[in-house]
């Protein structure tokens, strides 16, 4: 069993630090940049479970940078992205972090403190969402199906990220749809001029909502590509230790363990 305390960091690194003692022999830490929710929680189980690798689990708020950080050598791995937003990481800079596992979906959902139907949306509503290219197609998808939008391209989830706002060919109640950075999406939610806000369920989990019970709509999980992942820089996806946790996270265990957690809101992949 090993002991998670969280601590901080200094300023200049500007990340929260979840670390953890191990039997491990000796060797470094491996340093695993994590949402705090499910992520870092989801990390903290499989560390109480298994010894054989000591997890030094850095907590961020999301964007780009966690990406940087691995690519760089800062940290070993992340955890807090799904595959098609790596995907985009990897063609927008030049990098090749590598998708080491896929471990859970968070379905995307609308959340309002002015409607409970997506039916009682008024005309020229505003709705709030992510600005990262890939959760922004995401949006758009939820809204297309289930009748607020119409697109002009069928979802690849290959290339997620090509449907955007000028692929909306149908918008009859002519909502106005805002992107904006992740962090900001779920604290929309508090302005009386926006009608929704449409946010992965890793930040209505933060702020004490439930998924499957709080949403006006949600993504179904079925055919769904939004994996979360974990994510290495080449040199530590040759490491041992990072394919022992990975065959942790994706473990028949920690998925059941995930279920009676998140009770539906986070959905194992295995």
């Amino acid at each position: 069993m090993k002991r998670f305390a969280s601590i901080a960091l200094s300023a200049a690194v500007g990340l929260g630090l979840v670390a953890c003692s191990s039997d491990s022999g000796g060797e470094e830490p491996l340093t695993v940049l994590a949402q705090a929710t499910p992520h870092a929680e989801i990390l903290r189980y499989v560390d109480e479970q298994n010894p054989e690798y000591e997890l030094d689990v850095k907590v961020i708020s999301g964007g780009s940078e966690p990406n940087m950080s691995v690519a760089n050598g800062s940290a070993d791995a992340n955890f807090y992205q799904h595959s098609p937003y790596l995907l985009d990481w990897n063609t927008q800079t030049g990098k090749n972090l590598v998708n080491i596992v896929g471990v859970h979906i968070e379905p995307m959902g609308m959340y309002s403190n002015s409607i409970k139907s997506i039916d009682e949306l008024e005309q020229g509503a505003k709705i709030v969402t992510h600005n990262s290219p890939s959760n922004l197609a995401r949006a758009l998808i939820l809204l297309e199906a289930n009748g607020v939008i119409g697109l002009d391209q069928e979802i690849d989830p290959a290339n997620v990220s090509k449907i955007n706002l000028q692929s909306i060919t149908d918008n009859p109640k002519d909502i106005e749809i805002v992107p904006v950075e992740d962090t900001l999406v779920i604290q929309s939610l508090s302005d009386e001029s926006v009608a929704g806000v449409i946010v992965t369920s890793n930040f209505a989990l933060e702020i004490g909502l439930n998924p499957s019970e709080d949403s006006v709509i949600a993504e179904s999980p079925e055919n769904n590509p939004y994996v979360n992942i974990l994510a290495a820089n080449e040199d530590a996806a040759k490491d041992p230790r990072i394919e022992k946790l990975a065959a942790d996270l994706s473990s028949p265990e920690t998925a059941e363990w995930i279920r009676e957690k998140y009770s539906g809101s986070v959905i194992p992949v295995n």
